[in-house]
């Protein structure tokens, strides 16, 4: 079978492609692979599946993550000391779809442990253990033509990145080799700081949109309410919130997988609320 005719039956595009289809918004929670152990990742995977996630972003733990804030630097450094690695991830991964997960899974990794022992080798190892797509903050749309290209080859998607200050050109460049979703950065900076998503913000995805054609698009870096969620409605098909679901993981450092797991699963629902179209929470 081909490289694009693996990627058509991809997890991640498919559900891209529905979300765009049916003008609908979904959640996409990111989590640092292997903060609290691989085996609290995993039971958070499978709580964000039974959530409703429409995807899942699995943070790679690196010594040197540019894009990331402090409280995700924190979590890389706690994965890292745990014990974590690129192939202890995939494993786990492994063993979440042996057991029948389904839930899209996405690799948040910087290039360097991609490309140790071979980037087309990696590719195809991730892809076999179950592993839908990859996004890499530092591999610009200058240089991810090869990238793309072993992507497709092994039926990964591949979402490159648009900042708000891209060009026009670098906007329509990065989507049209992006495959699954164009990954939209809500502003300017890391990841962490609050995003509001108001009326500048919905014209500069406007922009995008008009730019990447039919490509789906997802919002992250500063996504962590309701309402910010509920704002995106109509203007892309993810809303994509990291820093929140590390802290509601973390939450206090007591190694308790189940308050954990029950922490991410409730920020999941509140999310989604947001999502379809419920802006405030009562309770609040």
């Amino acid at each position: 079978m081909s490289g694009a005719d693996v990627l058509a039956e991809n997890r991640v595009a498919r559900v891209a492609r529905a979300l765009a289809e049916r003008g609908a918004l979904g959640v996409a929670p990111y989590v640092t692979a292997g903060d609290g152990g691989l085996a609290r990742t995993r039971a958070v995977l499978e709580a964000l599946e039974s959530g409703g996630a429409a995807c899942c972003e699995l943070g790679v733990p690196f010594t040197d993550p540019i894009a990331d804030g402090p409280v995700l630097q924190r979590a890389a450094e706690r994965a890292l000391a745990a014990g974590a690695t690129l192939e202890g991830i995939a494993e786990m991964v492994r063993g979440f779809r042996a057991d029948g997960g389904e839930l899209p899974v996405l690799l948040f990794s910087y290039l360097n442990p991609l490309l140790a022992g071979g980037i087309d080798r990696r590719l195809g190892a991730l892809r076999e253990a179950g592993v839908d797509g990859i996004l890499c903050p530092d591999l610009p749309a200058e240089e991810a033509a090869e990238a793309a290209r072993l992507a497709r080859s092994a039926g990964l998607a591949l979402p490159l990145f648009a900042a708000p200050t891209s060009t026009d050109a670098r906007v329509r460049a990065a989507a049209e080799l992006s495959t699954g979703f164009l990954y939209v950065v809500g502003r300017v900076g890391v990841t962490g700081a609050r995003t509001e998503v108001g009326a500048a913000q919905r014209e500069a995805l406007a922009r995008v949109r008009g730019l990447a054609g039919d490509t789906p698009l997802g919002v992250g870096f500063g996504i962590a309410e309701r309402t910010q969620v509920a704002a995106l409605r109509g203007a892309a098909e993810l809303a994509i919130s990291g820093t929140a679901f590390v802290r509601a993981i973390h939450g206090d450092g007591a190694p308790d997988d189940a308050a954990a797991v029950s922490r991410a699963a409730a920020l999941l629902e509140d999310l989604r609320a947001g999502a379809a179209g419920e802006a405030t929470d009562p309770t609040r």
